[in-house]
């Protein structure tokens, strides 16, 4: 009998935790990253090309931030350039919520 109270007990979490999921906007497996950049002052006011994994993302403004939907679980390599600044960083991508990453421009 426990183990039947067990039982519903663990699918009545596994419920609550997918629609709680769910509902506040997060996808299980589709990740969202919001890529922001650091540095000087010069460095942040030019115009940045972002990529993942060697891939053309988007342009963003240094002070800005850009989100980047539909990224697998794992590591990825994330960089950006302009026409006097870049940098890279690498971030593992992992959970339900929405990661930050912030590169360094030099």
């Amino acid at each position: 009998m426990s183990k039947n109270i067990l039982t519903k007990g663990l699918l009545v979490l596994v419920i609550i935790t997918l629609s709680a999921a769910l509902l506040t906007g997060c996808t299980l497996f589709s990740k969202t990253v919001t890529v922001k950049l650091s540095g000087t002052t010069a460095a942040l006011a030019e115009t940045y090309y972002i990529y993942v994994d060697d891939e053309s993302e988007d342009s963003m403004v240094g002070t800005g931030s850009l989100k980047i939907t539909g990224l697998s679980i794992g590591k990825h390599t994330f960089a950006a350039e302009s026409t006097n600044y870049s940098g890279e960083k690498s971030a593992t991508v992992i959970g339900l919520w929405s990661t930050t990453v912030t590169i360094p421009v030099e």
